[in-house]
């Protein structure tokens, strides 16, 4: 009998299939790598919940328009009839080229700093392009959002029954309303579709060189600074957890961030209502995933309180280190203009 996959790949003229193992990554859709008599290629099927055809052939229009502004996404590869998404048996598929590569280093600075100057690139080769559906997905780090899920929070773990709590719970609470306040401030800045899942296992190198950044299934329209925001938080965070509770480690390092800041600088100088912008979006992300991913996860209510004051602590860094990451984006913009100078 026929395998799925074989099945998949006489729809495309790309070989017979000799080999296929299903790759780890990734949480949602299933993926595999696959041998063929004509090379390798990386073959996605698309979860029920993300078979939303607008957004797909977005996605693509995006993978498809990277390259000809130099960016290195992948190749999609076309079926029979010229598309790229496959709808077979009542499933959707799509088949990338394979690119290979070694994984992002944490300990090579090399790898930090061409991190950086990528999603440099990626930002500046996607200025103009066209948002389309995009612009009808939700907004990812508004203060509003996290009000409503820690709310959700106090509702599910019966938190308005602890006295004990309550101090802790208004604290988060001003501090929302206070981020709500800054981030009305923030709609002039500017916006880009983000690549939305900017980090290590989306990078594929060569040396010291990105040759893939793959994974465009998050892309929305955003702004930039945010996307540069979670990368900080991503590439500055200490690789040794501090947290017990909570899905980010623990505060930003400032030779990484600095570092990253400056390198990123490089491709895409920033604004300075941007620089302005980062701690308050730092502090909204990881406020929006702690609290999003306590909700998901297996924190019980008597551990409440150790979780949010861990949600808490971050707060209250970002807010008391808000200037010194203001002149770190700073110091990169003097630093870029003075390169242009020279």
């Amino acid at each position: 009998m026929e395998s799925e996959l074989e099945h998949v790949f006489r729809c495309y003229p790309l070989g017979q299939l000799t080999d296929a193992c299903r790759v780890k990554q990734g949480f949602i859709n299933e993926n595999w790598l696959v041998v063929t008599t004509r090379g390798r290629f990386f073959v996605k099927r698309r979860h029920p919940s993300y078979r939303h055809s607008g957004l797909i052939r977005a996605q693509h229009e995006l993978i498809e328009h990277l390259p000809r502004h130099g960016f290195p996404a992948p190749r999609l590869m076309k079926t029979l009839k010229d598309d790229s998404i496959l709808e077979l048996n009542g499933r959707w598929y799509e088949i990338q080229e394979f690119i290979d590569g070694i994984p992002y280093d944490h300990n090579r600075p090399a790898h930090l700093e061409q991190a950086a100057v990528t999603l440099g690139l990626y930002h500046r080769c996607v200025r103009g392009f066209a948002a389309g559906v995009f612009r009808t997905l939700s907004d990812l780090y508004a203060p509003a959002t996290a009000h409503e899920i820690l709310n959700r929070l106090v509702g599910a773990w019966k938190l308005d029954r602890e006295p004990s709590l309550s101090d802790l719970l208004g604290r988060l609470r001003a501090e929302i309303g206070a981020l709500a306040d800054r981030f009305a401030r923030h709609s002039a800045l500017p916006r880009v579709v983000i690549h939305g899942d900017y980090y290590a296992d989306n990078l594929i190198f060569e040396g010291d060189r990105i040759v893939g950044v793959v994974d465009y299934d998050r892309a929305r329209l955003e702004a930039r600074v945010a996307e540069l925001s979670e990368a900080l938080i991503y590439f500055a965070s200490p690789r040794a957890s501090q947290m017990q509770h909570i899905v980010y480690p623990g505060f930003l390092e400032w030779g990484p961030l600095s570092s990253f800041l400056e390198s990123y600088g490089e491709t895409c100088p920033l604004a300075e209502i941007e620089v302005r912008a980062i701690p308050d979006f730092v502090s909204a992300i990881w406020l929006s995933w702690s609290l999003r991913r306590l909700g998901e996860g297996e924190i019980q209510p008597d551990r409440a309180f150790e979780a949010l004051q861990e949600v808490a602590s971050l707060l209250d860094w970002a807010l008391a280190n808000a200037e010194q990451m203001i002149e770190a984006g700073s110091s990169a913009v003097r630093h870029r203009l003075q390169q242009a100078h020279d």
